[in-house]
């Protein structure tokens, strides 16, 4: 079989549109987007590679994609853009590679796959993009494909193709023999306007924020910096003075506990609620949650008080994540106030706490208990009360969570939200920047 491997270099600077690589575009990173594309491909089968000199930028990107690691030296504005994928070449094990930029993000996966096959057939050496263009050209100073003295109609002109820079399809021996990229006998691609789009400039980028899918009544891409400032490691990341952290499915895993009460809970009124119907609203308060389900009122407080009584004897049974303690010390070590901000009720978070945490670990503690509205989550009171509680802004503020309710009461309350993949949410449900453990995730933070 033969190996296909594919690669992007990916730096952080870029000097026409600065920090370009990773301003939003729709609701990821641009540099995600040809990341995403490439994991979709069944071609690809040795590795998909980010080729940077800043591993951290991995955390941005989808969790299946490798680094390889460029020597500083090859991020100056003088090298040759030979030297610099001789490099990543040389690095891979495969037989065919695809080269892709992180400034082409409407590449679709099946223009890919077209590449690779006809390179892997043996019929052609290389594969590259190409976007047609049936107009009036001109090079040099004189007409290329029409006469003007006998101007014919443009559906009739001779097209002409420029490369789009999409993607490039190459056999490893073949690049390291002739350095470069296109060789023998080439196949092209013929891409649509919107893949052809390749952003460099700041109207690239407008263009680009025109085409991508986005709903009309939200802003196609953020001005919070989030994604910028984590990226480059920038001083304005320091502006951050608290975090606050979600209990369930981010410090702590009681999904089993949960899934043991919830049963004894719809036992105890003869009810045959699955637990995985309870297990899509965790994130609200149980009161709420009950009310989602078609929960009959009069039983709440029996269902509650069951539930609550089976987590209390099972508690032993919860799970600490892997780093969580050493983490929050680590944040508070470093000057950042630390919240804990939970629709669990506040009699079983401070015994959760005082049992596998510790109360010395938070500067604050938010419960449905303490919100004299009434309204938790996915409202911002209970993140907006941590905040004025503790004395900062919501925009200084990161709230860490792993489902929907959390990522939109971080929303409503100005708050900045980190997606906890190692929680309880799929990550496809991700839709801000996310990590895939708690340690990574500060090492970030804390630069």
């Amino acid at each position: 079989m033969t190996k296909v491997a594919a690669f992007v270099p990916l730096k952080l600077k870029s000097r026409r549109l600065p920090n370009k690589n990773f301003l939003r575009l729709g609701d990821r990173p641009l540099a995600y987007h040809i990341f995403d594309t490439l994991t979709h491909l069944t071609e690809i089968n040795s590795g998909i590679f980010c080729f940077t000199s800043q591993p951290q930028v991995l955390s941005l990107l989808p969790p299946t994609v490798e680094l390889i690691m460029r020597p500083p030296r090859l991020d100056g504005d003088h090298i040759k853009a030979n030297e610099l994928f001789h490099y990543a070449v040389d690095n891979i094990d495969a037989d065919v590679i695809v080269l892709c930029h992180a400034t082409g993000p409407f590449i679709k996966p099946q223009s890919i796959a077209d590449g690779v096959r006809a390179v892997i057939s043996g019929d052609y050496d290389c594969a590259f993009a190409v976007s047609r263009h049936q107009t009036y050209c001109w090079y040099e100073g004189k007409p290329l494909n029409y006469s003007p003295d006998n101007m014919a109609q443009t559906q009739d002109l001779e097209p002409v193709f420029s490369e789009t820079s999409g993607f490039y399809v190459f056999r490893k021996n073949n690049y390291l023999q002739d350095g470069t990229r296109i060789s023998g006998r080439p196949f092209w691609v013929e891409v649509d306007f919107k893949e052809a789009v390749d952003i460099d400039e700041p109207a690239d980028f407008a263009l680009a924020s025109l085409l991508v899918d986005y709903d009309p009544f939200e802003y196609s891409y953020s001005t919070d910096s989030f994604f910028i400032d984590i990226a480059n490691n920038s001083v304005q990341y320091k502006n951050i003075k608290h975090i606050s952290f979600d209990l369930d499915g981010v410090l702590v895993d009681s999904l089993a506990v949960m899934n043991i009460a919830w049963d004894n809970a719809m036992r105890s009124i003869g009810e045959k609620i699955d637990f995985a119907e309870y297990r899509k609203h965790i994130g609200i308060p149980f009161f709420d949650i009950l009310k989602r389900l078609g929960c009959k009122k009069n039983e709440f407080e029996t269902i509650a008080s069951v539930y609550n009584k089976t987590a209390r004897a099972n508690v032993d049974q919860i799970r600490v994540y892997d780093g969580v303690i050493e983490v929050i010390q680590r944040a508070r070590d470093a000057g950042l106030l630390v919240s804990l901000v939970t629709s669990k009720n506040k009699e079983r978070t401070d015994e959760i706490i005082s049992v596998l945490l510790s109360k010395d670990l938070f500067d604050i503690v938010i419960t449905p208990d303490d919100i004299s509205t009434g309204r938790g989550k996915p409202h911002p009171d209970p993140l907006l009360l941590a905040c004025v509680n503790l004395g900062v802004d919501p925009a200084n503020s990161i709230y860490v969570g792993d489902m929907a309710a959390d990522r939109e009461s971080a929303i409503r309350a100005g708050v900045h939200f980190v997606h906890a993949t190692w929680g309880f949410s799929d990550i496809a449900e991700a839709k801000d920047i996310w990590f895939n453990n708690i340690q990574d995730m500060m090492d970030f933070i804390l630069n």
